[in-house]
């Protein structure tokens, strides 16, 4: 089982939305987080041009199969390659290695 979590502003919750119903996703949660940057250093995560910024963003997160979490990265890395927008959609993958069972 993995954990799939995805980051984005909230300008775009329909499209995520949209991008992990295609790849598969049957159910997620979503909360409202407050991204924040202090510098200009960009690491490839967030806006380059947003240095002591806010940015109003979403977290989605759903467990899933590796097959399905594979599926909306490599969505989603298309999504931004096509789309070449200033916030782009972030994704990553973390294994869960115990959970508690239905009884």
């Amino acid at each position: 089982m993995k954990l799939l979590i995805v980051l984005s502003i909230q300008e775009y919750r329909e499209q995520v939305a949209s991008l992990l119903q295609r790849a598969g996703v049957k159910r997620f949660s979503a909360m409202n987080i407050t991204g924040h940057k202090k510098s200009e250093s960009n690491i490839g995560w967030f806006a380059a041009n947003s240095g002591n910024a806010k940015t109003n963003s979403l977290m989605l997160f759903s467990f899933t199969s590796q097959e399905v979490s594979n599926q909306v990265i490599e969505s989603i890395n298309s999504y931004n390659t096509e789309t070449d927008n200033p916030f782009p959609i972030h994704a990553f993958v973390v294994d869960v290695e115990n959970f508690s069972k239905i009884i």
